[in-house]
């Protein structure tokens, strides 16, 4: 299905009871301090689960920041693909809530509304309970979140002329 108007939904993943996990989320609320078009669909996705694939069915663009098990050293950031994914298979979750998203991107793709993906994520630190991020990943969390704002940067650039202002311009 051809979408009319061109969006990019940034989806911040996470529970913010749980220190670093909540890493996506902490990103998508610092990236609504950088005043982007309204093009830009900064989404505080939380737990949400299966309630996430409607900001991905309404996206021409899709960027995903989350905290990755890379079994890697706590603060290394991530970036890949969907397709990078596809040896993993979803197993069916008991209820909505236990969802996770990489079943709902599964879901997605299998629906044929997954649009061009970028997942940025970072090896947490700590999952002990606690709403700040541990020491190591708050040091971190400028270069996760430069790399999310260098996405959606580049993708503003490919629209048409005249289809999105500028970064931080006043829209009339």
């Amino acid at each position: 299905m051809l979408k009319a108007t061109p969006k990019l939904v940034v989806l911040g993943i996470g529970n913010l009871l749980l220190q670093d996990e909540g890493i996506g989320v902490h990103v998508v609320r610092a990236l609504r301090q950088k005043g982007y078009p309204d093009l830009v669909e900064l989404v505080d996705g939380g737990t949400a689960g299966m309630d996430l694939l409607y900001y991905i069915e309404e996206a021409t663009r899709l960027i995903i920041i989350d905290a990755v098990n890379g079994q890697a050293p706590p603060g290394t950031i991530f970036k890949f693909s969907p397709e990078e994914l596809d040896d993993y298979v979803p197993v069916a979750a008991m209820s909505s809530h236990s969802v996770g998203i990489l079943e709902v991107i599964h879901l997605a793709k299998v629906m044929e509304v997954l649009p061009p993906t970028t997942i940025l994520g970072m090896q947490p630190a700590s999952m002990s309970w606690g709403m700040e991020l541990s020491p190591l990943i708050q040091e971190r969390l400028p270069r996760l979140l430069a790399l999310a704002d260098e996405e959606i940067r580049e993708w503003l650039q490919t629209l048409p002329e005249g289809q999105s202002t500028t970064v931080g311009e006043e829209r009339r």
